[in-house]
């Protein structure tokens, strides 16, 4: 009998630690998933936001600041940030971090202004989670 009983808690054990191996294993999948997504959804936003400022559709491109950042400046703030001063005409986003309800991307910028072309490496774009979950970018910090 004392054999059985040592028998069922070595079974009884390893299932257990077989248990917590496999909800270890789900959580890890599941961060690296949600992770994943966060990341997709933080540079889909700085890809929008890029497009717009690209097409010169600044009303739109400010719809995608952060809320803080429309309570600092207005949207016309915002487009005289661009005014006679530069034209945005592309922007690669190369890598991304996200550390809880902020996220930092590194953009290669192109612009134009009087007429040449210039290249800004691995810029760095803040955004920030909001309450209602939405990614936005940080513009004036």
């Amino acid at each position: 009998i004392t054999v059985i009983f040592i028998l069922l808690l070595v079974v009884s054990s390893q299932s257990m630690l077989g248990c917590t191996v496999i909800d270890t294993a789900g959580e890890y999948l599941y961060g690296k998933f949600s992770s994943e997504k966060e990341m997709d959804e933080t540079v889909e936003v700085a890809r929008v936001f890029f497009d717009f400022l690209m097409e010169e559709d600044y009303s739109q491109a400010y719809k995608y600041i952060s809320s803080s950042d429309r309570d600092r400046g207005s949207e016309q703030d915002f487009v005289n940030e661009f005014k006679d001063i530069t034209k945005i005409i592309g922007a690669d986003i190369n890598w991304v971090e996200i550390k809880g309800n902020t996220a930092l991307l590194g953009v290669d910028l192109l612009d134009s202004y009087d007429g040449e072309e210039k290249m800004y490496k691995d810029i760095e774009l803040s955004l920030i989670k909001e309450e209602d979950g939405n990614w936005k970018v940080v513009f004036w910090e």
